[in-house]
Formats: structure tokens, C-alpha cells, sequence
């Protein structure tokens, strides 16, 4: 496909555009406690001090405080429209930093990490979002580009770190928010929002502003809005008692099928490291060299290899299939995982002296696979396989999950290094992965190429329609 001289291409772009300032900004929000910790934790600190289990739960309220932010900006989106849910997150973020930048208390610290953590919502909202938008043939590393956009926001704040102080980088870490912002207002509403909410001339001219109207787009759209049509058909029969209706529509097959999937997906990107490797990266790499300044450019470098690889796994995406990226980059990582786990065994149990580089080479090799793989394909299906209509609940009650795991994450880590060291953690760790991907296994369908009106009749097990009642929409 052709993208220089292809208006509509940049037109999709322009989402793209606001979606990865969000992302850096987000990159710089989660990598944040890589900087903060070493200074208040210093015993020389002349500003704020805290101890290792306040540090940890500072970290751990970012998850907590998204459980709100999941229950509230989502149901949102879906009655104001995606773009209100752009500008409440990046709003969100810059107040957090703000906060930062001017803290002098433990308890500041604990109100800037929490405005922040009612933003985690982003991380599936900006991946369904993007999939709305953009084409199908697109989505993939569009979704991709926008990952590739964390780990560059990740690596700005890890090499701020060696010049700035926290205060300067949480100020400039309000900039992205504000880029986003602005190109969040040179799009239009999205098509399929419009759709949902019963706007369809408002759906059809967003859509061909986006798309173009040519008869496979046309095809595309009658099958949109026959979609929703008919949905909000069946729910005036059952109007009279939402709440048994929401809780029937809980316990739906698709609901179920892919609420299952986006949570254990979640788990695993939880689990390779995705999160906890950006926060604490620092700490296990001097607790595997024992050296400050190697662990410091091992930190820089692993930023490096998640940036080269997202980037490579733009074309990734758009050459294999979802499933075999998945299971061929999870089983890669496991073994990496054991490895270290195993090497790091030998080395404290037997005595057996082990090459300084190696480990840190298999950790930064794990870093690499997990983001040119894992990761990317996570999201990518996160963004594809929720049915339009759950989009909003679906984003609630599988961000809750998301929070959770996430808050757990980041507080267990450190207590789990302190308990059972590199080798508990990792291997713990692996055998969550290995577990998610023995269920997506049987319950993962293929997604690559397809239109998500064809993946949600794919979840529903029904045939795909461009008709409502057999009459044609578009004439």
C-alpha cells in the first residue's frame, strides 16, 4: 500500500501522531521511579527521604489509583467519544508531573504518582483507539509505532537522568501531553463511536474522511453501521430492565471469550517484564553485576534494544500471523527467563563462576525478544479483538485487571528480589507466562488482516453482513 502520495494515510497519521506524544509521555511516566527512587531513597538526600517499602508502594499506588481511572474514563469514552478520553488522559499525566515538579512532601509524591495512575486506562484505550482509526493492513504497527513511542520515552528519561534532576525531567515530561493535545484536535470523531451512538452521517463522512469512498470502504462501512443498527435494535426490547440486560450482556459468549483473552494477554506482558523492567531495571542489573556504572549503560542499552526492536517489529507485525509472533516470542522469552534464573543458580548455589557479561547479555536479549515480539503482537490483538459494543465495559473490567496485575507487579518485584533474589523472581515469572500461553493456545483466534467487524463476527461466531433485514444500507 502506498503511503507518500496516499491523503488518507497521513490523515490516519495525524492519530498515530497524537497517539505516540501520549505514549511518550507515557514512556516517561513509567520509567519515572528509575529516577525518583535512587534520590529519595539516598541517605545524603537534602530533599524528600523515604524508606525501600514507601518507595514500593509509591510505585504500587500508580496501579491502585487505576482501578478508578479504568471504572471512569472508559464508560466515558463511550458517551463522549474518543477524543474526550485523549484529552482526560494527557490532562491526567501533565497535572502529575506538575505535582512532581513541585513536591516537597512524601505525601506529594503519593498524590502526583495517583493523579497519573487514572491515565493507565491509556494503555488499552490509545491501542483500541488507534485500531478504530486506522486501516486494517496499518493497525498492526501503527499499534507497534505507538509502543515504539514508550520505549523512546523510557529512554529519554533514563538519559535525562545522567543531567537533570527529577524535578526538570517531570517538567519536561509535560511537553509530550501537550503535543498530543494539540493533534488530538486535527481529527475527527471516531467512525465506529459515531456509529455506536446512531450518527451515521456523521459516521459516513468521518469514515470517508479517514478511509476514502471506495466500494470495498463502502462495503466496510454498510457493515459498520449494520452492525450497530441492529444491535441498538435488540436493546429497545430489553430497555426496560437495564441492569438484568448488562448483567445477560456480562455473560455473553464474546464478552466472556475476549475479556478471557485481553486478561491473560495482560498477564503475560505483565510478566515478561514489560512494566517492572522499565521501574527497577536499575536494581536488577547491580544486583546481577554487582556494578553500579555497568548496571547504569546496561539501563541505557536496554532502552536502545526496546526501541531497535519495536521498531523492527513494525514489520514483524506485517508479515507473520498474530498467533505465531505470540507463541514464537513467548517461548523464546521463558527459555531466556529460566536461564537467567538457572545461571544465576549455579553461580550463588555451586560456587561456578559464570562469564560477568553473560547474564546481563540474557537479560538484555529477553529485553529485545519480549519487545520486537511479545508485546507488540499483546497489543495489537488488545486492540482488535474486543466487540464494539463491549468496548467500553470490556476496557473497564479488563483494565481493572490490568491495574491490579500491574499494582502487584511493581510492589512484589522488589519484596520478591529481597526474598527470593534473581533466581525466584524469574522463574517465577516464567511459569506465568508459560500459563497464559497454554490458554491462548485454545482460545486465540487469528486477527492479522482482517476488519474488526470481521473479528467481532469471528468472537460471536456469526457470518459477516452488510444488510439489516436484507435491505442494503447504502445506496
Amino acid at each position: 500500500m502506498s503511503c507518500v502520495g496516499d491523503i488518507y494515510f497521513w490523515r490516519q497519521s495525524l492519530v498515530l501522531m497524537a497517539d505516540c506524544a501520549h505514549s511518550i509521555g507515557t514512556g516517561l511516566m513509567l520509567s519515572f521511579p528509575a529516577v525518583l527512587n535512587p534520590s529519595i531513597l539516598s541517605p545524603s538526600s537534602t530533599e524528600i527521604s523515604v524508606t525501600p517499602d514507601e518507595a514500593s508502594w509509591i510505585a504500587a499506588s500508580h496501579g491502585f489509583s487505576g482501578v478508578i481511572g479504568f471504572c471512569i474514563i472508559p464508560p466515558l469514552m463511550q458517551i463522549f467519544g474518543r477524543k474526550f478520553a485523549f484529552f482526560t488522559m494527557n490532562i491526567l499525566v501533565s497535572i502529575g508531573f506538575f505535582v512532581f515538579a513541585l513536591a516537597n512532601s512524601i505525601s506529594a509524591l503519593y498524590s502526583a504518582r495517583i493523579i497519573q495512575g487514572m491515565s493507565l486506562c491509556g494503555v488499552y484505550i490509545t491501542a483500541m483507539v488507534l485500531g478504530e482509526y486506522s486501516h486494517p493492513k496499518r493497525r498492526g504497527y501503527f499499534i507497534t509505532i505507538k509502543k515504539a513511542s514508550v520505549a523512546l520515552g523510557s529512554l529519554m528519561c533514563h538519559s535525562l537522568a545522567s543531567y537533570w534532576t527529577w524535578r526538570q525531567i517531570a517538567i519536561f515530561s509535560i511537553i509530550p501531553q501537550i503535543v498530543s493535545i494539540i493533534f488530538t484536535c486535527l481529527w475527527p470523531e471516531s467512525p465506529a463511536f459515531l456509529a455506536m451512538s446512531g450518527r451515521y452521517e456523521e459516521c459516513s463522512a468521518s469514515y470517508v474522511w479517514l478511509h476514502g469512498d471506495t466500494p470495498k470502504n463502502r462495503k466496510d462501512l454498510e457493515e459498520i453501521i449494520a452492525a450497530q443498527q441492529d444491535r441498538r435494535q435488540k436493546n429497545k426490547n430489553t430497555r426496560k430492565d437495564k441492569l438484568i440486560a448488562y448483567l445477560k450482556k456480562l455473560m455473553q459468549r464474546d464478552f466472556l471469550r475476549s475479556f478471557v483473552i485481553v486478561s491473560v494477554l495482560t498477564m503475560i506482558i505483565d510478566a515478561c517484564g514489560r512494566y517492572y523492567m522499565l521501574a527497577y531495571i536499575v536494581e536488577i542489573l547491580i544486583e546481577i553485576t554487582r556494578d553500579k556504572s555497568i548496571a547504569v549503560y546496561c539501563t541505557i542499552g536496554a532502552d536502545v534494544l526496546t526501541l531497535v526492536a519495536l521498531s523492527t517489529s513494525c514489520f514483524i507485525i506485517r508479515c507473520f500471523k498474530r498467533r505465531t509472533i505470540l507463541f514464537t516470542a513467548g517461548i523464546l522469552s521463558v527459555f531466556l527467563m529460566f536461564l537467567t534464573s538457572f545461571l544465576t543458580y549455579l553461580e550463588s548455589s555451586y560456587n561456578i563462576h559464570i562469564y560477568l557479561w553473560l547474564k546481563p547479555f540474557v537479560i538484555l536479549l529477553n529485553v529485545f525478544i519480549v519487545n520486537a515480539g511479545v508485546v507488540p503482537v499483546c497489543f495489537a490483538i488488545i486492540g482488535e479483538i474486543m466487540p464494539l459494543e463491549h468496548k467500553g465495559t470490556g476496557a473497564c473490567t479488563t483494565g481493572i485487571v490490568f491495574t491490579l496485575l500491574y499494582a502487584l507487579v511493581m510492589k512484589l518485584t522488589p519484596l520478591m528480589m529481597d526474598k527470593t533474589g534473581i533466581v525466584g523472581t524469574f522463574g517465577i515469572y516464567g511459569i506465568w507466562v508459560v500459563a497464559g500461553l497454554v490458554v491462548l493456545y485454545f482460545v486465540l483466534n487469528e486477527t492479522k488482516d482482517k476488519t474488526l467487524q470481521e473479528i467481532e463476527n469471528e468472537i460471536k461466531g456469526n457470518k459477516s453482513s452488510v444488510f439489516l433485514n436484507d435491505t442494503p444500507l447504502m445506496s
